[in-house]
């Protein structure tokens, strides 16, 4: 029987049946499973591009929305929108007052005020006492309606030129009641001075004209006459009555 003999790569006989292919088959498939296991490696823990990857596609997503903020208001349950009244609480009232109405409101409650049109106006004759002179300054309701006068006349002494004498009247004493006056009826205010003498010598100059406000009038009545020489520096008006 012959038998063939085969050289290997390095010049050494080789027996037939032997081939060299057949020592790298098994080599070969050991490789190809070391290789595929190191590939799996890779893919379950790796720290390799795929692994990362993956790791972040199983991150949750973000919302696109903003969280919602928490404004004052909100953040306070108990505090109640403005121009209204929290529960539990009372809406402050005005506090009333006792005090006496005003004058205007006290007058027209009795009847309409009289005014210049409806007045004519006198001085009466001094009356002294005890070194004071009192003159009654006469107002008379010469109108078809009845009207009502309550608190203190604007009185001024008033030269031939114009101009005044001395300075207006000041008041003197409490201010009356509302007096009601029919057509034809008269109130009067008592223009106060004193007698020379009482309280030094000097004394103011004689008037031309006495100038007079109604009382609540913007208007002025004027009356010619001398009266009164104001002495002593008092010169004052009281309410009418």
């Amino acid at each position: 029987m012959r038998t063939t003999t085969f050289l290997s790569p390095r010049g050494r006989r080789t027996p037939a049946g032997r081939h060299p292919l057949a020592r790298t088959a098994p080599l070969a498939a050991a490789v190809a499973t070391v290789l595929a296991l190191g590939a799996a490696g890779c893919g379950n823990g790796g720290t390799g591009g795929t692994g990362t990857a993956a790791a972040a596609s199983t991150r949750p997503a973000a919302s696109d929305s903003p969280a919602p903020t928490t404004t004052d208001d909100s953040a306070s349950p108990s505090a109640a929108p403005q121009g209204t009244t929290a529960p539990g609480t009372a809406a402050a009232s005005p506090q009333a007052t006792d005090g006496d109405a005003p004058t205007t409101v006290r007058a027209e409650a009795a009847g309409s005020r009289c005014t210049v049109t409806d007045l004519t106006m006198r001085l009466g004759r001094g009356d002294p006492g005890a070194g004071q002179l009192y003159y009654p300054l006469l107002f008379t309701n010469t109108s078809s309606h009845p009207c009502v006068l309550d608190g203190f006349p604007g009185v001024s002494l008033i030269r031939g030129d114009g101009t005044t004498i001395g300075r207006p009247a000041g008041r003197e004493g409490p201010k009356g009641a509302v007096v009601p006056l029919k057509p034809g009826a008269t109130v009067e205010a008592d223009l106060h001075t004193l007698n020379q003498g009482v309280r030094g010598n000097s004394c103011w100059g004689r008037p031309t004209l006495v100038k007079a406000y109604p009382p609540g009038s913007r208007d002025a009545m004027a009356l010619a006459t001398a009266d009164p020489v104001v002495c002593g520096d008092t010169f004052e008006v009281g309410s009418v009555h």
